[in-house]
């Protein structure tokens, strides 16, 4: 990335030498400096069409010229997919360039102003523009950035997977499309009579003849990505108070269950307003749609499956109700910063299962995030929090960055304490709310708080990739009350992490016996651990306090006759899983075992006792009884314990 990075500057600094004052617009991931700065967007969209994708639009962007010398310098607009009719300066008609970026990535549209402006002049410019809308090239049929009829639905998610330029409102309004210049929002959607539209901000809305016009307005400045529309006979279904309104549209035949699944979204403002301060928004609004989920400011595209589940857990809503905080208020400078949003939001799943079930949903779920992260890694690859790869097996939002993240944000809520820790949180939000930021004011602002440098932190946990892992021996005693363990990391990249820290939890049966924290300070360490006489097994980073991001290669028990016993394999067939599930063991002996799947709320649902033989292990069980949700499935024996995460889907 630093090698493109360079090239781009280079063909920048070629062509601006060619073109004098012209300055390449934004890639997204990398921010240049603009000779101007969008306020504000007014926008009158037919879609009378609907749920058909043909429109005809007019878009009027208000721009302030920040350069000292701002004539001849370019206005870029995106547009994808539709065709541009004619381009107005200041009621002036006027000429516009097709653009692309040295590297050919990126196309925008260059206009110039037709006479001379000057620094902090306003200008206005209005675009007639028609067509079919569409999605990103490559989506998918669960994910398409930009544009997608579908079930009836008429609907635009911000945000692509793999398109290249990420931002996607290009599909149905041309904007400068980076989130680096938010502006606010005003938009008129002609529909029939009969659709309704759901948009951000505070809408109303007049029936004119067989059409109704749908006003939608946002007077609070907004990244382009997060804007959004959704066309359907849609029911509001409210939620909220005069205060704050919270509305969840929907299909009348999806309102009973929709009732059902938003149930807790008051309680959920509420758990999110007493950690970060008070709600950013003039509302909270959701809108089923065939896909999704995707945060949009005040107005969150969430998929209609989740809502028809009855699921008043709704981690998911919560999620992308976080993000309205991360992500929305403030917003990421360029998608290198994307990590920003999704591994707080998904780091808010863990708090609202603490809200829920208390310390043990919250460390039930940063287990499952965990398990999530190393299992995705597999297919995915290793990469940093920031400015990770996008190509494939990757893409623009991979599974890093929202469950590693999640239990990066733990360590680092472990590492400070609470009391710093959401301090730090609610000063990055105000501090750069309605505005951006990036990776090093995140970390600039937790140093601040904390009075502690914090580079050893996000340079091994945020701008590097990978985990410890670690081989462990420990040395039980039948005369001593204490323990010693021994531990080592043996990853391959030999780069050692440091202060790491490993909990180390003895367990009697399946009742915790002792359970300590210890600071792995270098590659290797010995630890004692006492009050451990009479336990049956031992665990690592498995007790009641924190999930750091390490994996156990090998855990061996060394008796006092120097017989070892190493850790067993634990595998769950099919996972996802609907009625029944497998599950299978690899023990490396003869024994008593204890089963256990906790829901997402650490909440104990079954405990079984198993006999194990050496070798391959099968148990069938019935899940019927199971919801749909996450789980955490583990054994625990007399040498060693092993979790596994476990998806029921139905």
């Amino acid at each position: 990335m630093k090698i493109f990075i360079l090239l781009f500057l280079i063909s920048s600094a070629t062509l601006y030498s060619q073109k004098a004052l012209i300055t390449e617009p934004s890639s997204p991931v990398f921010t240049i400096k603009q000779p101007f700065d969008v306020i504000h967007y007014d926008a009158d969209l037919n879609l009378m069409s609907a749920p058909a994708t043909d429109m005809t639009g007019i878009c009027t962007t208000t721009l302030i010229w920040v350069s000292d010398k701002p004539s001849g310098e370019c206005f870029y607009f995106h547009l994808q997919g539709l065709t541009v009719d004619s381009v107005f300066f200041n009621s002036t008609k006027t000429t516009f360039e097709l653009h692309t970026d040295p590297n050919s990535l990126y196309t925008s549209y260059c206009v110039t102003a037709p006479f001379t402006v000057n620094k902090s002049d306003t200008s206005f410019v209005k675009i007639y523009y028609s067509g079919k809308m569409t999605c990103e090239t490559g989506g998918s049929s669960s994910w398409c950035g930009g544009v997608t009829s579908q079930s009836g639905t008429l609907y635009a998610l911000g945000v692509g997977f793999v398109a290249n330029y990420v931002s996607t409102t290009r599909h149905w309004l041309p904007c400068y499309d980076h989130p680096s210049d938010k502006a606010t929002f005003h938009a008129r959607f002609k529909v029939k009579n009969g659709k309704t539209v759901a948009s951000i901000g505070i809408g109303t809305n007049e029936v004119r003849g067989d059409t109704t016009i749908y006003d939608w307005r946002h007077e609070v400045p907004c990244a382009t990505y997060l804007y959004t529309f959704a066309v359907d006979s849609y029911v509001p279904l409210s939620f909220g108070s005069p205060e704050l309104p919270m509305v969840v549209y929907s299909r009348l035949t999806d309102t009973a269950s929709t009732r059902v699944s938003f149930k807790l979204l008051p309680r959920m403002v509420s758990t999110f307003e007493k950690l970060f301060g008070k709600y950013p928004f003039e509302k909270v609004g959701y809108v089923n749609t065939p896909t999704g989920a995707m945060e949009h400011e005040t107005m969150i595209s969430f998929p209609t499956f989740l809502s028809q589940r009855k699921d008043t857990i709704n981690s998911t809503a919560a999620h992308e109700l976080a993000h309205q905080w991360f992500g929305d208020a403030v917003s990421p400078e360029d998608f290198r910063h994307v990590w920003l949003t999704e591994s707080p939001a998904t780091f808010c799943e863990t708090l609202w299962a603490e809200e829920l079930g208390g310390t043990k949903g919250y460390i039930a779920s940063q287990e499952y995030k965990m398990k999530d992260y190393f299992s995705q890694a597999k297919t995915e690859g290793v990469f940093s929090l920031y400015d990770f790869p996008r190509a494939k097996p990757s893409s623009n939002y991979p599974v890093t960055i929202y469950s590693k993240g999640a239990v990066v944000l733990g360590m680092l809520r472990y590492e400070l304490g609470d009391s710093l820790f959401f301090k730090a949180i609610k000063l990055y939000l105000e501090r750069y709310k309605y505005s951006t930021a990036t990776t090093e004011l995140f970390k600039k602002t937790f140093e601040e708080v904390s009075g502690h440098d914090l580079s050893w932190f996000f340079n091994q946990w945020v701008y590097k990739k990978g985990w410890p892992e670690l081989n462990v021996d420990y040395f039980p005693s039948s005369t001593t009350a204490g323990t010693t363990v021994m531990v080592k990391q043996v990853q391959a990249s030999n780069e050692f992490f440091v202060n790491v820290p490993i909990e180390i939890t003895f367990l009697k049966g399946s009742e915790i016996l002792t359970t300590k924290v210890f600071n792995l300070v270098g590659k290797e360490g010995t630890f004692t651990v006492d009050n451990t006489l009479g336990f049956t097994s031992m665990v690592i980073n498995q007790g009641p306090t924190l999930r750091a991001l390490l994996q156990t290669t090998k855990i061996t028990s060394v008796d006092e006759s120097g017989q070892e016993k190493e850790q067993p394999e634990l595998r769950i067939i099919p996972n996802p899983a609907s009625s029944e599930m497998q599950v299978v063991l690899v023990s490396s002996g003869e024994c008593s075992a204890m089963m256990t799947v906790v829901n997402s709320l650490g909440e104990t649902l079954i405990t079984k006792t198993l006999s194990t033989k050496f070798g391959d292990n099968t148990y069938l069980y019935d899940t019927k009884e199971l919801v749909s949700g996450k789980y955490t499935v583990t054994v625990v024996l007399p040498y060693g314990a092993y979790s596994t995460q476990l998806s029921i889907i139905k």
